[in-house]
């Protein structure tokens, strides 16, 4: 058993876009959140299952569950992993995922994306799909269903925004769910926010600048401060300055699931971390970041800047205790 609760933003390498965290409790209850790779890192092997091993200190062959997955939206970068998990899932992978939640909007009947259609990852949808009737048939997990046309929820209840999921001492308040009006699949992040031995941690997913707005208008800003925020969309092209301002997250623990190159860019037309890293008084040219020591304060976990990474990420062997250690976000 654990003497706290730990969360590990998790990175394979510094430079797939991705997002991943693996969250174990006292009870070492293992909760995921994301995990999928885009760009460099999209069709290597999984190495989810590796890591949450390496984290509970157990071997190659060891039985481990994920008492809940949570997705957040339908981009390689987010559900890729698992999709390529239970694909290849067979009767000798000695672990099991009991509860998959998630809530996507329709592809096509009833919700458009203003990003047009190619702002869908329909690839990696469709290999989650057949990954999910794959691992059904496996494991006779009859609850695991899909709904293709409507985007669909997984388990027997559907996830809903107001729902709050405990597991152990841990919280999981689902804050938002995609709504009609959503601009862009972004938009359609599934807001989480977890509650824990008195601290609280905001997973925003890729919220967009409707997100932002829509969260400050339901709850209040009071209500969503929190001492960790996960920076919307990799910390670029997410939520608005007026929004992160009215949380506090000028003074929280800022989580960047940004890889090495979306973190570090400076006046590049297409990436906005630089103007990102202003908002909380860090300096503009990453650099100076570097130079003024603010990558020692504690305050910011850059998923691409952290000091090591394993060699074979599918190795549980290779996620040594130092790089976990780099990797921890959290504890307490």
């Amino acid at each position: 058993m654990n003497q706290k609760t730990r969360i590990y933003q998790i990175q394979p390498e510094a430079s797939s876009l991705m997002e991943c965290y693996i969250i174990v409790t006292k009870e070492n209850k293992v909760i995921v959140i994301d995990g999928g790779r885009d760009g460099y890192g999209k069709d290597f092997p999984p190495y989810l299952q590796s890591a949450v091993r390496a984290v509970l200190g157990i071997g190659e062959t060891d039985d481990f569950e994920i008492e809940a997955w949570f997705l957040s939206h339908a981009h390689t970068d987010h559900i890729y992993e698992l999709a390529k998990l239970l694909n290849a899932y067979d009767e000798n992978a000695h672990y099991r995922i009991k509860n998959l939640y998630f809530n996507f909007p329709p592809v096509k009947a009833g919700w458009e994306s203003k990003g047009g259609e190619g702002d869908y990852s329909l690839d990696a949808m469709e290999a989650l799909k057949n990954g999910l009737s794959h691992y059904a048939e496996i494991t006779g997990q009859s609850g695991f269903l899909y709904d293709h046309i409507n985007g669909a929820v997984i388990n027997w209840d559907a996830i809903r925004q107001g729902l709050t999921i405990t597991i152990d001492d841990c919280d999981i308040d689902v804050l938002r769910t995609w709504e009609d009006d959503d601009l862009i699949v972004n938009s359609t992040s599934t807001v989480l926010r977890l509650r824990c031995h008195g601290k609280s941690v905001l997973f925003l997913g890729d919220a967009y600048t409707d997100t932002g707005d829509k969260l400050l208008k339901q709850y209040g800003a009071d209500a969503l401060r929190s001492d960790y925020v996960q920076l919307a969309h990799h910390g670029q092209h997410g939520c608005t300055k007026e929004f992160y301002l009215a949380i506090g997250t000028d003074h929280a623990h800022r989580l960047w699931p940004a890889p090495a190159w979306v973190w570090g860019t400076y006046h590049h037309p297409a990436i906005a971390s630089d103007e990102t890293r202003t908002w909380f008084g860090l300096p503009e040219n990453p650099e100076e970041y570097f130079a003024k020591g603010f990558d020692r304060t504690g305050m910011d976990l850059v998923a691409g800047h952290t000091p090591a990474y394993p060699a074979d990420p599918t190795k549980v062997s290779d996620w040594t205790r130092e790089i976990l250690s780099a990797q921890l976000a959290a504890e307490f």
